[in-house]
C-alpha cells in the first residue's frame, strides 16, 4: 500500500453512514491483536514508558428507544462492578451531537491506567471514543484526547468532509465509478493518489475510503485477479 494503513479484519458496508474523528496528528495507527466487530480503529502514540498511550472507536447497537442515561448507568455499574474508579464528567459537546464524558482509573500489570471516555448515542446506536494512558502522562496527554474527542461525528457519505467543491466532487466520481474501468490497476492508483492528496482529512478518513474502495471494485472483480494491498 502507498501508505501506512492497517487493514482491520471488518466488512463496511457501502455508502452507510460513517463514524469519523481526528487522532492526534502525531499518533499511528494500531494493529489489533485480537480484532473485533465493535472496534472500529485504534491509535497510538508514545508514552514515558514502553505503554503507549492510545485513543481507539467502538461501536455498540443498542435497543430502540434506549436513552444514554440508562446507557450510561449501565457502564457506570459495569465499571464498578470491575472494581474501577468511575468519574462522570458530565456533558460533553462533539460535532456530531451532545455525549457524555467520564474517566476510568483501573489497575494492572502496567500499573494505574487513566481512561477517559466521549460516548454519543445516535439512532441506537452507541459510538464510544476511548483514550487510555498512564497514570503519569494522563494530564500532559489529556489535552490532545479532548481535542480529538470533540471532532467525532457522523458522516453520510465519506466525500462530506471535503472542503473545496473541484475535489469534493473529483473523489465522488473516482468513488462511485471505481470497478467500472477496463484498466483496474491503473484505476485503483488513482483512487489511491486522490487519497494521499486529502491527507489533512486524517488517516481515519483515508483507511474508511480505502475500505469502501476495495469493497466497491471487489464486487466488480470475484473472478479477477488484482493485487490492491
Amino acid at each position: 500500500m502507498r501508505f501506512h494503513i492497517l487493514t482491520l479484519l471488518l466488512t463496511l458496508p457501502l455508502f452507510c453512514t460513517h463514524p469519523y474523528f481526528l487522532p492526534p496528528s502525531d499518533w499511528e495507527i494500531a494493529h489489533l491483536k485480537v480484532p473485533s466487530q465493535c472496534v472500529q480503529v485504534g491509535f497510538v502514540g508514545k508514552g514515558s514508558t514502553d505503554f503507549r498511550p492510545s485513543i481507539s472507536l467502538a461501536t455498540e447497537e443498542v435497543e430502540e428507544g434506549l436513552s444514554l442515561s440508562e446507557y450510561m448507568k449501565a457502564v457506570k455499574s459495569i465499571q464498578l462492578a470491575d472494581k474501577n474508579q468511575y468519574r462522570d464528567l458530565g456533558k460533553f459537546a462533539m460535532e456530531g451531537g451532545k455525549g457524555r464524558l467520564i474517566e476510568i482509573t483501573s489497575t494492572g500489570g502496567w500499573g494505574t491506567i487513566k481512561m477517559l471516555q466521549a460516548i454519543l448515542l445516535k439512532n441506537n446506536t452507541v459510538y464510544i471514543l476511548t483514550g487510555s494512558t498512564l497514570k503519569e502522562d494522563f494530564l500532559k496527554l489529556q489535552p490532545k484526547l479532548i481535542q480529538s474527542f470533540r471532532t467525532l461525528k457522523i458522516l453520510p457519505n465519506l466525500w462530506t468532509p471535503i472542503a473545496n467543491a473541484d475535489q469534493k466532487e473529483r473523489f465522488e466520481n473516482l468513488l462511485t465509478s471505481l470497478g467500472s474501468a477496463n484498466e483496474k490497476e491503473t484505476e485503483w492508483k488513482n483512487f489511491q493518489t486522490e487519497i494521499e492528496s486529502l491527507s489533512s482529512l486524517g488517516p481515519y478518513w483515508q483507511f474508511l475510503s480505502l475500505q469502501e474502495g476495495k469493497s466497491r471494485l471487489s464486487s466488480h472483480l470475484k473472478n479477477a485477479q488484482l493485487n490492491i494491498d
